[in-house]
């Protein structure tokens, strides 16, 4: 039953990470791009990892999955911020649209 779960885990995982890489194709400016793959990302690495300490519970190598896990969790919030800060330093700035309703006109 743990092995049918964990499976399950990784697709789920495999999806997410998909739709991650789809949505650097998709989004136009770099923070965008940058905040959604960071995220689907980071949780597309939890639920793959998730999946494989289903797979094989309690053997010795479950506190180095754990261990994997923890690392990314604190080393992904940091890489996202490192490349926008140096982006921003570098002179890269938001987009800053204004929103319009059909007509071109401003609400």
């Amino acid at each position: 039953m743990s092995s049918i779960l964990g499976h399950i885990l990784i697709i789920i995982g495999m999806f997410f990470i998909i739709f991650g890489s789809i949505s650097i194709l998709l989004f136009k400016d770099l923070y965008a791009r940058l905040l959604a793959c960071a995220h689907i990302d980071t949780l597309g690495m939890i639920f793959i990892v998730l999946g494989i300490i289903f797979i094989s519970p309690l053997s010795t190598l479950t506190i180095k999955k754990v261990l994997i896990l923890v690392f990314t969790l604190c080393i992904d919030p940091v890489s996202t911020y490192a490349i926008g800060r140096s982006a921003y330093i570098r002179g890269e700035r938001p987009t800053n649209k204004k929103h319009t309703n059909n007509k071109g006109e401003k609400p």
